[in-house]
C-alpha cells in the first residue's frame, strides 16, 4: 500500500506561482526582492546624478536660483507631496490586505494609489501648463515671446497688425539678420550663394502662404525643382525665425520685386537720381528741423554684403518689447530688469528632474492597473504576492525622490 507524502518539500511541489529554478516559495520571494532592491539602487544612481548636477549648479549660480524660485508655486508642490505620501500609504496597505487575504480591499487600496497618481500628474499638468504659456522654458525657447504677453498684457503693436500680414520695416532688419548675406542688401543677389530674387519667376508666382512654406522648409541643391544648383537651408539658415518674423521679410522682399523680364538693375538706373547735398547746409537745416530717420539708399550701405554674426540668446530683441504692456505690477519675466543672464538653464534643469520624475509617476500608473488586473484574476494571496510588495517598493521610490526634489525646487530660496 503506498503512502502520499504530505511533507513540506511535497507541499512546495504543488504551489501553483512556484518557478521550477526555486526550492521554495520563500526562497522565489526573496530572490524577487533582492532584484528589485538592485533595480532600484540603479533608479537612485540615475537621480543622485541629477542631484549631484543639481548641487554643483545651485553653487555656481545663486542668483539665477534666487531669482527662478519666485515661479515655483509652493501651494501646488505641498498638494503634491501630500498626495504623494497619501498614495505610499495605501499602497503599503495593500500589501497587509493581500497577505490576510482580503483580496477587495487590496483592490480597493492598490485603486487610491491610481487615484492619487493621476491627481499627482494633473497638479503637474496645471503646473507645467502655465510655464509653456509663459514661456518658462529651456533654451532659446524661453526668450520667446508669451501669447497676448504676461499676465494679460497685451500687444498693441501685434493686435494692430492683422493675422497672416507682414510688415516691411521690421522684415528689413531680418532680412539684414538673416537673408543679405545669400541674396545681397537688395535683393541683387551674392555669386554662388543666392540668386537675385528682385525679379524671380517663381517668388512672384507664389502667394504669401506658398512663400511662407517654402522657406521654412527650404529646399537642397539636390533637390529636381532646384534650378540653381545652391542649397536654400530652412528658414534661410536661421531657426529662431517665427512664421510672423518669416511673413515681414515677405513684405519686404515685395517691395524689392520688379515685373518678371525686366532688369532689376537698369530700374535702378533709370530712377531719378537725388541732387547732391551741401554738408553746411544740411547741418543748419537739422538743428532747426527734427531729425528723421534716413531713407535707405545703396550708397549708404557698406561694401560687404555679409551681415554681423547674431547674438546670444540674453534676452528678446527691441521688436518684442514695443508690443508688450509692460509694468511693474505685471512684469514679464523675460524683460525683469534683475533677470540674472542664462535664465533658461534654470528652466532646463527643473523640467529635466521633475519631467523625468513624472514619467516614473506614469510608469508607477501603469503597474497599478496591472495589479489590479492581476488582483481581480484572484492570482494572488498570501503565499504568493510578491509582485504587489515589488510594485509598492517602486512606488516608495517615486514618493522618496519627490521628497528630494519639493525642497529643493520649491522651498530652499
Amino acid at each position: 500500500m503506498s503512502v502520499i507524502s504530505t511533507s513540506p518539500a511535497h507541499e512546495e511541489m504543488h504551489e501553483p506561482h512556484l518557478a521550477h529554478h526555486f526550492e521554495s516559495m520563500e526562497q522565489q520571494h526573496a530572490a524577487g526582492k533582492l532584484g528589485m532592491w538592485l533595480f532600484l539602487a540603479t533608479e537612485i544612481l540615475l537621480f543622485g546624478g541629477l542631484f549631484c548636477g543639481y548641487a554643483v549648479f545651485r553653487a555656481n549660480h545663486p542668483a539665477l536660483f534666487a531669482w527662478g524660485e519666485q515661479f515655483m508655486d509652493e501651494k501646488l508642490g505641498v498638494a503634491n507631496t501630500a498626495v504623494l505620501l497619501i498614495s505610499s500609504m495605501t499602497v503599503a496597505m495593500a500589501i497587509t490586505y493581500i497577505q490576510r487575504n482580503q483580496r477587495r480591499m487590496a483592490m480597493i487600496a492598490i485603486a487610491v494609489t491610481f487615484i492619487c497618481a493621476a491627481i499627482f500628474m494633473a497638479i503637474k499638468s496645471v503646473e507645467y501648463g502655465h510655464k509653456f504659456e509663459e514661456k518658462l522654458l529651456w533654451g532659446t525657447g524661453f526668450y520667446e515671446m508669451p501669447e497676448g504677453g504676461h499676465g494679460g498684457g497685451g500687444g498693441a503693436a501685434a493686435a494692430a497688425t492683422p493675422a497672416g500680414a507682414g510688415d516691411a520695416k521690421k522684415g528689413r532688419k531680418d532680412w539684414d539678420s538673416t537673408c543679405r548675406s545669400c541674396h545681397g542688401a537688395n535683393g541683387e543677389g551674392v555669386e554662388g550663394q543666392g540668386i537675385d530674387v528682385r525679379s524671380s519667376a517663381f517668388i512672384q508666382g507664389l502667394d504669401d502662404d506658398g512663400l511662407l512654406a517654402y522657406i521654412k522648409k527650404g529646399r537642397l541643391a539636390s533637390d529636381p525643382d532646384n534650378t540653381t544648383g545652391i542649397q536654400m537651408p530652412p528658414k534661410g539658415g536661421n531657426p529662431l525665425l517665427k512664421d510672423q518674423d518669416i511673413r515681414d521679410i515677405i513684405a519686404y522682399l515685395r517691395t524689392l520685386q520688379v515685373p518678371v523680364g525686366e532688369s532689376a538693375d537698369a530700374a535702378t538706373k533709370e530712377a531719378p537720381e537725388e541732387p547732391a547735398v551741401d554738408v553746411a547746409e544740411s547741418s543748419k537745416a537739422a538743428a532747426s528741423e527734427p531729425e528723421e530717420e534716413p531713407a535707405v539708399a545703396s550708397n549708404w550701405l557698406p561694401q560687404s554684403s555679409i551681415p554681423n554674426a547674431p547674438e546670444g540668446p540674453t534676452g528678446i530683441t527691441d521688436r518684442y518689447i514695443e508690443d508688450v504692456e509692460y509694468t511693474v505690477y505685471q512684469p514679464v519675466p523675460q524683460f525683469d530688469p534683475n533677470r540674472p543672464a542664462n535664465a533658461h538653464l534654470f528652466f532646463g534643469l527643473y523640467f529635466l528632474m521633475t519631467g523625468l520624475h513624472g514619467i516614473h509617476v506614469i510608469i508607477g500608473m501603469l503597474v497599478m492597473l496591472w495589479l489590479l488586473w492581476r488582483l481581480g484574476r484572484r492570482d494572488f494571496g498570501p503565499r504568493y504576492y510578491a509582485p504587489v510588495e515589488c510594485g509598492a517598493l517602486y512606488w516608495h521610490i517615486v514618493d522618496v525622490i519627490w521628497i528630494f526634489l519639493f525642497p529643493l525646487w520649491y522651498l530652499i530660496v
